[in-house]
């Protein structure tokens, strides 16, 4: 007897299993590229972040599904009694498998539960501005166990899913991303208050990230024994926005006290909306958070 014909059965299965492998590729490349597609077409990124985080996630979890069907059925068709026994202990066992794994890994498991939530609550999106553990950034992709921002200085944050569960995110682009810009002035006794405020409100109107409403507003907010200080309040469409704002007035304010020849400001700030988006000491100027005076 030859030896095709003593292992016919081996190779036709083998074919067959490789036949399976590379449909399931394709079925996977062609889902794959039929959502890159709609997403491209319906701009997803920017018209609909939480769809289009959605739509990854469920392309990821599509990915994990057909490459387990496809292992468990080539270990079916293999006519080998030890891989068969594999297929029917990945298909008819599941559920006691599921238990053991997660005695072993409750941690990963714990990562890809909560990506999945992520995903589809949604407390954080594709594209968003987000504050979480002390860095400001933008989350660039959910992935099924770990989370990428990319903070300010264009580093990669990589967090685990389950930590972005357990904590308080600052969400700047959740249901409304306007955001105000702060620019603080230190002033001593005797500074032109009119002039100042008048020309705050020119520069902040003039500037392009500037939003016309809410209205914007100069204040008198503190005063001590050695001056005061005055500060604006400026929309713009976003956090980031916000700071260039800021930094972009205080500048310009700046030159035009000195100008006039009206007294100028001792010590000056220009922050974003809240000063708990903290940055290195080495940040560049206009970055979140960063102290400008």
């Amino acid at each position: 007897m030859s030896f095709w014909t003593e292992n016919k059965d081996y190779f036709v299965n083998g074919g067959v299993s490789v036949l399976v492998l590379a449909g399931t590729w394709l079925v996977y490349r062609g889902a794959k590229h039929a959502v890159d597609r709609f997403s491209r077409r319906r701009n997803l990124a920017e018209a609909d972040p939480g769809a289009e985080t959605r739509l990854r996630m469920i392309v990821r979890l599509m990915e994990v599904a057909l490459f387990f069907v496809a292992v468990g059925v080539v270990f079916w068709i293999m006519d080998v009694s030890a891989l068969k026994r594999v297929a029917v202990g990945m298909f008819a066992s599941a559920g006691i498998a599921g238990i053991g794994i997660g005695f072993a890994a409750q941690a990963t498991l714990a990562n890809l539960v909560s990506g999945v939530i992520i995903a589809f609550v949604q407390p954080i999106r594709l594209g968003d501005s987000v504050l979480v553990e002390g860095e400001f950034g933008t989350v660039e992709s959910i992935g099924l166990f770990y989370t990428n921002i990319r903070t300010w200085d264009n580093r990669r944050l990589v967090l685990p899913n389950k930590l972005l569960s357990d904590r308080a995110i600052r969400n700047y682009s959740l249901v409304d991303p306007q955001s105000p810009a702060l620019v603080v002035l230190r002033l001593e006794y005797g500074a032109d208050v009119a002039l100042v405020r008048s020309i705050l409100l020119e520069e902040a109107r003039a500037h392009p990230a500037f939003l016309p409403k809410p209205e914007p507003s100069v204040q008198v907010v503190d005063a001590d024994d050695t001056g005061f200080s005055m500060r604006l309040m400026a929309w713009a469409a976003d956090q980031v926005r916000a700071s260039e704002l800021a930094a972009e007035v205080r500048e310009k304010a700046l030159i035009r006290l000195a100008e006039s020849g009206t007294m100028g400001p001792r010590t000056t700030e220009a922050i974003p909306a809240t000063t708990a988006i903290c940055a290195p000491s080495a940040a560049p100027p206009g970055a979140p958070g960063t102290h400008l005076g």
